[in-house]
């Protein structure tokens, strides 16, 4: 197949990326004028002891804004698909979407100066979010959770005291969990080229290393006489994604820029273990592994190299393929070559270190931002019932699913869905039209990756889909779960003296570590690599260890810690 349609096949990939995640760029559609809400304090979408819905006749119609705090998120029109018309059919309310066209930050100070807030609003935890709160904008959640369960039912205990701002709830989970699941990052090998260079073991970061030698010393083309590249990674300009799949295989765990050392949390640049690791990439570098257009490609250029065929080794996340689709990519443009995740173990350790010592992928019981309620609402509690049934394993079915009729008519022995045939074979009207995967506003991962999971083991093998059976095969089981790193970030004002000291030691360090890795010898590259920590330390770096130290020591009080390799 020739370049020209390898590109088509991109762009198709690309344009699907937003149906699959929520995040395309769809525009609205005229939207319906607002329903007239008489409220009624004693009428709620849940019964408080079974969590069922009540008939939607017996609430009045209700219309509410909604607000996504991202320049970048997709949106649709509420009602239209099959999932969205299901829950509106089913709450009897109609929901007006609505988000920045740029510059968030700015967007949302002129809707608090001029006391225009949405309805509800999804946001990032942090600095933001316990401003609204501070200034009495968001409505706490505690009453509304006494006439429905389904919040406390799906979300920890001690997830939901790390939530509070000051005392009090004020935001639903998105992506909250119980327990580790799932699974993104991970070494993975072109199929062809492995095979051409023997099919050597993968076993150590080493054969990683000898791996990618012997292709670049013996294998410099592919069949189709394209350049090979030994190693590579989604974009990163600023060299991170390197060090934290490096470092990870020398033992470490990398949260931004910093790491828990000698029991303290700090740059990371401070352990000897990371400087060794960094080192190594430089090593890498220098040998000729690594494109010299890593650190400049685009996320697309990175992605056309990918699917050609022409990358033998890289850490990337898997589970873009059900977006950018390169692994599908490539295997119908030559059905015998694929991408396979490297195995016994998906981070092979160095320097003779066992598995067991090895960190793998870490999560968060609160998932990653949340819904609030402002007090602009004049309804909150028909907004909470719906925004928390989205925690349910109900809407986890209806969500991925589509609800009963559509996709599938009744539920196995175990409660699951009974598909009309596998995800695999939807065509993108089918998914567009019931509206799959895309109202995760919230998602619960545990609920999600459960079912999901169960749904895709009882597929014939032939038909299973490659991330799930990765993420719940492979990946979850070395998963690990904690809390001890949440809110870190959040105790320094970004507008502070240590906010921009932060700024600028961070953006020094994006700005050279690069350098570091690309330097022409070992000596330079190490030199580079001091002059981070003297730049850091001149510039209030050891005032910031020394606040998110405080923090992280405080969280590990509460939780505890999951660092005990």
């Amino acid at each position: 197949m020739d370049k020209k349609r390898i590109l088509c096949l991109i762009l198709a990939a690309f344009m699907l990326v937003g149906i699959a995640v929520g995040c395309g760029k769809t525009s609205e559609s005229d939207k319906p004028a607002e329903t007239k809400e008489e409220e009624k304090k004693d009428t709620t979408t849940k019964d408080a002891t079974t969590g069922e819905t009540a008939d939607s006749e017996e609430l009045e119609p209700y219309t509410f804004t909604h607000y996504f705090n991202y320049d970048w998120w997709g949106l649709k029109p509420w009602g239209e698909d099959e999932v969205s018309k299901a829950l509106k059919e089913k709450f009897n309310v109609h929901v007006e979407f609505s988000k920045p066209d740029s510059d968030p930050q700015a967007k949302l100070n002129v809707m608090i100066s001029a006391g225009d807030l949405p309805d509800s609003i999804m946001m990032d935890r942090g600095v933001d979010n316990i401003k609204l709160a501070e200034l009495g904008l968001l409505q706490p959640l505690e009453p509304f959770m006494e006439k429905n369960k389904n919040y406390e039912n799906n979300i920890l205990p001690s997830t939901i005291e790390m939530l509070k701002i000051n005392g009090k709830l004020y935001g639903i989970p998105n992506w909250a969990r119980k327990a580790a699941s799932g699974g993104n990052d991970a070494w993975i090998y072109n199929l062809r080229l492995y095979q051409e260079a023997g099919s050597p073991k993968l076993e150590t970061f080493e054969d990683l290393y000898n791996f990618a030698m012997k292709v670049k010393n013996e294998i410099p083309t592919t069949k189709e006489g394209l350049s090979t590249i030994p190693v590579i990674m989604d974009q990163s300009t600023d060299g991170w994604r390197f060090a934290r799949a490096f470092y990870r295989s020398y033992g470490g765990v990398l949260e931004g820029w910093y790491t828990v050392y000698n029991g303290k949390y700090q740059l990371a640049f401070r352990d000897p273990v990371f400087k060794e690791a960094s080192l190594e990439i430089n090593r890498w570098w220098r040998s000729g592994l690594i494109s010299e257009t890593q650190f400049t490609d685009t996320p697309e250029q990175i992605l056309e190299k990918i699917v050609a065929g022409r990358t033998a080794l890289l850490f990337y996340d898997q589970s873009l393929d059900e977006t950018n689709k390169f692994r599908r990519i490539l295997r119908e443009t030559y059905p015998d070559d694929s991408y396979e995740m490297v195995s016994p173990f998906p981070y092979p350790p160095a320097k003779g270190l066992p598995t067991s010592k090895i960190y793998a992928d870490h999560q968060s019981t609160v998932g990653w931002n949340v819904t609030c309620i402002t007090t602009k609402a004049e309804n909150p509690q028909r907004i909470f019932d719906l925004w928390t049934y989205f925690l349910t394993e109900e809407a986890a079915i209806l969500q991925m699913y589509g609800p009963q009729g559509q996709y599938w008519d009744s539920l196995d022995s175990d409660g699951l869905p009974i598909l009309k045939k596998p995800e695999s074979e939807l065509t993108t009207d089918e998914i567009n039209r019931l509206g799959l995967w895309f109202w995760m506003i919230p998602g619960q991962s545990d609920n999600v990756d459960r079912i999901k999971f169960a749904v895709n083991a009882k597929l014939p093998k032939e038909k299973q889909n490659w991330v799930i059976n990765n993420q719940a095969n492979v990946l979850t089981p070395i998963m690990w779960l904690t809390d001890e790193f949440v809110g870190i970030g959040d105790v320094i004002d970004p507008k502070s003296e240590e906010g921009i000291n932060r700024t600028l030691c961070e953006d020094f360090i994006k700005a050279n570590y690069p350098k570091m890795i690309m330097a022409e010898t070992a000596e330079e590259a190490e030199k580079i690599y001091e002059s981070i920590i003297d730049f850091c330390d001149k510039n209030g770096m050891p005032a910031i260890e020394e606040a998110y130290d405080k923090k992280y020591k405080e969280n590990v009080a509460l939780v505890g810690t999951g660092l005990k390799k």
